[in-house]
């Protein structure tokens, strides 16, 4: 069959042409392509073209050989490259984070005492007597609870490494002790152990400190390097040392030692003075005396965490709830960061704080999610999380998680004698608005809070009475709520505000001034317009309620109590479609809060939304009611499923 060529100017196959004496025509007139032909199809093996190409191919072989491990040497000399600068980039990272480390070292060294012959002969050496002051010191500075970091003790043969640096015969450990004392603040501790008549004489040194000299009988050499370490300890860490006394209840003594540190210490150790002096005065019930210590020492020293944290719990004792958030917030600003505070003490008060102002900021949902994680991080705060946790639970008005929560504390007297659960059962029914149920527990937990000892009655009243004197007064018993109140003292917010609302709700007194003031003493909460709008809601004047209430709910915009009391009043005005939408607005605050879905069934009800209203009622059933409550929404729900 005739084969076929591609015609490259028309792309299309013709037939190859063909005829007698075709295969005697060469296919080249070049004689050396002929002779290549030849040798390629075999015809003259032994030619000169053949040694020729086979001499070719061999060249290209070595060739091709050749530059395979030219290329191998380059690729290897690139990778040694590539490693040297690793090693040197290493290198540098090493040696700069050893310079670091040696920058930022605190620590005090202790190096062998001087002993005599005869002691060392007994085997106690220089450095067994060293050992005993830093087993001693070590002991004190554990058994110090503080959230002030702690200078390190170290002895300074602990440390030696046998690897010598190559080319200069110097020891790693020798190195690290030289850098840290070059470049960081290192205090070295030496002694001298000398006989002296029948005893001997110990003279210890902390850096250019005065010696501290004590003299020791021969029986008693341990107990007087015990005494030398307590005056080293003293000396180097005089902060630590008064916790010590205090924490060894020695608390005139400790006391002095503060007082002095705040006259003598350095600006660090006036600060932490002042703090500490401020939380004695705090726990002694000297609450003015605190104030002023740790409000004078912020304007001398400047902001610090720990003063602030101290004065929000003097100005929560003096009733002065602003001020406390405010210093609060300025607590857990400052303590964050810095390398003078405990690490472990200083988060666990951080946590502490920020759950707490969570709650009081009334944003019980980020509260809940915040200590419920906080609980699973910090299990060591894990009681104190918890109790925080009850409460945000039930002033979200869910309040069957929050008992649950609380069920699982350890039960403990926060007060000699108090009823904690009992205590607990009675916010919960004050809550959700049970008059008959906390009526009917009051009796017991106010003859409780009168057995209280006189030290802690003052402080119990104070915080409980209010809270009882309210809802007395929604329950319409104004008389038992200004009997709860007649022997309070004034100046305390919550007191001056009961007795404001109360005032209010008897209209026999104008209050208009006084919540105004109340407000402005504490422009963080919004308590004074929550309050005042229950008034003018009473009185039947719903535009200045709404107008009391919208103010609040800009305060605090996370609090569902606001705009529940909006939706309450808007559906007593007959406008049920603003009421619900504010009723839905405080349920994605408080999701579980069961009078808020009856009343938010019944604005729909009122709207001729039935089906609506029955979906709502039949939620408000699952959640936690007061009896009143619980039988409105049976009621609802038998007249809407019959």
């Amino acid at each position: 069959m005739p084969g076929h060529i591609m015609d490259e100017k028309t792309s299309r196959y013709q037939p190859a042409a063909t005829g007698p004496g075709q295969d005697d025509i060469p296919p080249t007139p070049d004689p050396l392509t002929m002779a290549v032909r030849a040798d390629v199809l075999g015809e003259n093996p032994g030619s000169m073209a053949r040694a020729v190409l086979e001499r070719q191919a061999k060249l290209i072989q070595s060739d091709v050989t050749h530059r395979n491990w030219q290329i191998a040497r380059e690729a290897a000399g690139a990778a040694l490259m590539i490693l040297a600068a690793v090693s040197a980039f290493t290198a540098v990272v090493i040696v700069a984070g050893v310079l670091w480390s040696a920058t930022q070292y605190r620590g005090l060294t202790i190096q062998p005492f001087s002993v005599p012959p005869a002691l060392e002969e007994r085997g106690l050496t220089g450095a067994a007597v060293a050992s005993r002051v830093l087993d001693r010191l070590a002991e004190m500075q554990s058994n110090t609870q503080s959230m002030r970091a702690a200078n390190t003790y170290a002895d300074s043969w602990g440390d030696e490494v046998a690897v010598e640096i190559p080319q200069t015969g110097v020891s790693a450990g020798e190195l690290w002790r030289f850098l840290r004392s070059w470049l960081g603040e290192e205090i070295r501790i030496t002694g001298e152990l000398v006989r002296e008549g029948e005893g001997y004489r110990i003279t210890a040194r902390a850096g250019g400190q005065p010696a501290r000299v004590i003299m020791a009988e021969t029986g008693d050499i341990y107990a007087a390097l015990d005494e030398a370490a307590d005056a080293i300890f003293a000396q180097t860490q005089p902060y630590r040392y008064a916790v010590y006394l205090l924490d060894s209840q020695r608390s005139e003594e400790a006391r002095e030692a503060f007082e002095n540190l705040l006259a003598t210490g350095t600006p660090t150790d006036r600060r932490w003075a002042a703090a500490a002096l401020a939380g004695l005065h705090l726990e002694n019930g000297e609450l003015e005396r605190a104030a002023a210590i740790a409000e004078n020492a912020l304007e001398l020293y400047g902001d610090f965490g720990l003063l602030h944290a101290n004065l929000a719990q003097v100005y929560d004792g003096l009733g002065e709830p602003g001020p406390a958030l405010r210093h609060m917030r300025l607590a857990t600003q400052h303590l964050r960061g810095g390398d003078e505070y405990n690490a472990s003490e200083r988060d666990a008060m951080i946590t502490g704080m920020q759950a707490d102002l969570l709650v009081r900021s009334h944003q019980y949902q980020e509260a809940v999610s915040y200590i419920s994680d906080a609980i699973r991080r910090r299990p060591d705060s894990a009681d104190q999380l918890r109790w925080q946790l009850a409460y945000a639970h039930i002033w979200m008005y869910d309040t069957s998680t929050g008992t649950e929560v609380f069920s699982r504390l350890p039960e403990y007297e926060a007060l000699p004698g108090w009823p904690a659960a009992e205590d607990f059962a009675f916010d919960v029914n004050i809550q959700l608005e049970d008059t008959p149920a906390w009526q009917a527990q009051w009796p017991a937990l106010q003859a409780a809070m009168e057995a209280v000892p006189d030290e802690f009655r003052p402080g119990v009243t104070v915080s409980r009475y209010p809270v009882v004197a309210v809802a007395f007064a929604r329950a319409g018993e104004l008389d038992a709520a200004r009997a709860l109140l007649t022997d309070l003292p004034g100046g305390n917010y919550f007191v001056d505000l009961t007795r404001a609302y109360v005032d209010g709700l008897a209209g026999d007194l104008p209050v208009d001034h006084r919540f105004d003031q109340l407000i402005a003493r504490a422009p963080e909460l919004a308590y004074g317009e929550l309050f005042l709008a229950d008034i003018r809601r009473r009185q039947g004047d719903a535009d200045a309620a709404l107008t009391l209430l919208a103010a609040a709910h800009r305060k605090i915009p996370q609090w569902a109590d606001p705009l529940k009391e909006m939706g309450d009043v808007l559906a007593a005005e007959g406008q049920h479609r603003a009421a619900t939408r504010r009723y839905r607005q405080a349920a994605q605050r408080a999701p579980h809060w069961g009078a808020l879905h009856l009343a938010w069934g019944e604005a729909e009800e009122a709207r001729g939304r039935t089906r609506q209203a029955l979906d709502l009622y039949q939620q408000a059933a699952l959640m936690d009611l007061s009896a009143a409550d619980r039988e409105a929404v049976e009621a609802r729900l038998a007249a809407l499923s019959g």
